[in-house]
C-alpha cells in the first residue's frame, strides 16, 4: 500500500513539474521559491535536532536569493555580491546571537550559510538552465527531420534548456524509481549501509542503468545532444543523484529522525522527494558552460 502511495504522490508532482517547466516564467520562479522556503524549513528542523540551529534570516534569506538572481536582466545581483554581503552580515551578526546559544555563533551561521549553498544555489542552477535563450545551447547530433528520416542537423530548439531541466529531473526520478524495484527484488550487497542501511550495490546499479537509458532515449530527439553526450550526463546525473540521496540520508541520521517532515505522503517531507535532485543543477550548468553549449 505504502508503494502506490509512493508511486501516487511521485506522479502528482512529477505532473506539477511538467507544467510550472512549460511556462517558466514568473510561476516557475514562485513554486521554486515555495519549494526552497519550505525545503529551508525542513532544514533548519533537522539543524536543530543536530544542535546546530542555523540563522534564520540568512538561510532563508540567502537561499532565496541565490536561488533568483537569474531574474535581474541588469545582471546586478551577481553570486559575488549575494555571497559577499552574506560573509560580511552573516559572520557580524553571529557575534550577537541569544545569550544561551553565544558559544554556537559561527557554527550557526555556517550552518545557515551552507543550507542556503546546499538549496538555493544548487536550484538556482537549474533555474539558469530552464530560462537559457533560443540557440544558446547548440548541439549537433542525429535528430529527426522533414519526412521522419534521420540526419545530421545542428539545431538549437527555442525550449532546449526546459528540455535539458525536465529530462535531467525525469532522470532521477526514473533512476530512483529503478533502485526501489530493482533492490527490494534482487539486492543483497549493502551500498554506504552506515548511512542508509536499506540501501543496495544492485539497487544503485538499478538507478544508474535507468537513468543513462533515460538520457539515451530522449536527450538526443528533444534536445539535439549528441548521443555520446547524452550517455556521460546520464553516467554523471545518475552518480550525483545518488550522491544527493546519501547526503540528505547522512543529515537525516545525524539528527535521527526517519523523514525530514510528514508534508508528502509516502515520502515525508520535501527534502526527502528534492534529495536525488538538489545536486544536479550545478552539474548540468557546470556541462553546458564547459562544453560551450551555453
Amino acid at each position: 500500500m505504502r508503494l502506490w502511495v509512493r508511486l501516487g504522490s511521485a506522479a502528482v508532482l512529477l505532473a506539477l513539474v511538467a507544467l510550472v517547466l512549460a511556462v517558466r516564467g514568473p510561476l516557475l520562479d514562485a513554486v521554486a521559491a515555495a519549494a526552497v522556503a519550505v525545503a529551508c524549513w525542513e532544514y533548519a528542523g533537522l539543524m536543530r535536532r543536530v544542535g546546530v540551529p542555523p540563522v534564520g534570516w540568512l538561510l532563508y534569506g540567502l537561499a532565496l536569493f541565490l536561488l533568483l538572481r537569474h531574474a535581474d536582466p541588469s545582471g546586478w545581483a551577481t553570486l559575488e555580491w549575494g555571497l559577499g554581503g552574506a560573509v560580511v552580515l552573516g559572520a557580524i551578526g553571529s557575534l550577537v546571537p541569544p545569550r544561551d546559544t553565544l558559544q554556537q555563533g559561527m557554527a550557526r551561521w555556517a550552518a545557515a550559510a551552507g543550507g542556503a549553498l546546499y538549496l538555493g544555489l544548487t536550484l538556482g542552477a537549474l533555474l539558469i538552465v530552464v530560462n537559457l535563450p533560443s540557440g544558446a545551447a547548440q548541439w549537433t547530433g542525429y535528430v529527426p527531420v522533414s519526412g521522419g528520416l534521420p540526419g545530421a542537423h545542428a539545431v538549437g530548439p527555442a525550449h532546449a534548456g526546459q528540455w535539458l531541466v525536465a529530462i535531467a529531473l525525469g532522470s532521477a526520478m526514473v533512476g530512483d524509481t529503478a533502485a526501489l524495484f530493482v533492490g527490494s527484488a534482487i539486492g543483497r550487497r549493502p551500498f554506504f549501509q552506515s548511512i542508509s542501511p536499506r540501501k543496495t550495490v544492485e539497487g544503485a546499479l538499478g538507478s544508474l542503468a535507468g537513468t543513462v537509458l533515460t538520457w539515451a532515449l530522449a536527450a538526443p530527439p528533444l534536445t539535439g545532444i549528441p548521443v555520446p553526450h547524452a550517455l556521460v550526463l546520464g553516467v554523471v546525473v545518475a552518480v550525483v543523484a545518488m550522491g544527493g540521496d546519501l547526503v540528505e540520508s547522512a543529515l537525516k541520521r545525524a539528527a535521527g529522525v526517519k523523514d525530514s517532515s510528514e508534508l508528502i505522503p509516502g515520502h515525508g517531507g520535501l527534502l526527502d522527494r528534492l534529495d536525488s535532485l538538489l545536486l544536479i543543477g550545478p552539474v548540468i550548468y557546470a556541462y553546458v558552460s564547459v562544453t560551450g553549449r551555453l
